[in-house]
């Protein structure tokens, strides 16, 4: 069997990114997620949809690394050397995204998890930039594979991970507002002034 630049691109990102995951984020955000619940009384409706979105996200990556055909389902008239090029440096800046989002979070976290402790609101770094980088990175990355395999499930696939991730960060604010208050609407609006909206 013959796979293609593409096809051995994206196993390996896609495997590059779950051995990351489990190094890292992975090891305490289950920790970190309870003591959330246990502490502040906040639970998450959409991070089991987030979940499911990784695993089906997965999957699609597989499908097509083992099944070079699934890129013909509905085909979505991009397929070429060029568009592939770009789609995996999309995904490379993803990546590096993730590594940055790791590197914002990791004390912060750690102190949380380990002293029980409120976890310190992070504005430095990447978050100076993108308040939610790993969910940015996950549509960059998403939009990077709709980008190689072009067909009408991947675009599916990549519109309801925009709904997944919208909705995780509407829910997300609304947590970070909870835990930390006046600090992050100021970091959310640096111009917004005391007592005024």
């Amino acid at each position: 069997m013959n796979f293609g630049y593409s096809q051995i691109f994206l196993l390996i990102w896609i495997i590059a990114f779950w051995v990351f995951y489990a190094l890292t984020y992975g090891k305490v955000e289950a920790k970190h997620e309870r003591s959330m619940r246990e502490k502040y009384k906040i639970t998450s409706r959409w991070g089991p949809l987030f979940g499911v979105t990784l695993l089906v996200y997965t999957i699609l990556i597989f499908l097509y690394f083992f099944h070079h055909g699934f890129a013909n389902w509905w085909k979505i008239p991009l397929d070429n050397d060029p568009v592939k090029i770009v789609a995996m440096a999309i995904m490379c800046f993803a990546f590096l995204l993730n590594i940055l989002f790791i590197l914002s979070v990791a004390r912060s976290i750690k102190t949380g998890v380990e002293k029980g402790k409120r976890p310190k609101l992070v504005t430095t770094g990447i978050y100076h930039y993108i308040r939610h980088p790993a969910y940015f990175a996950l549509c960059l990355a998403v939009f990077g594979t709709f980008l190689i395999i072009s067909n009408v499930p991947m675009l599916i696939f990549l519109l309801c991970t925009i709904v997944v991730v919208y909705g995780l960060t509407r829910e997300e604010e609304k947590k970070l507002i909870k835990v930390y208050g006046k600090e992050y609407e100021k970091y959310k609006n640096p111009n917004l002034k005391e007592g005024k909206k």
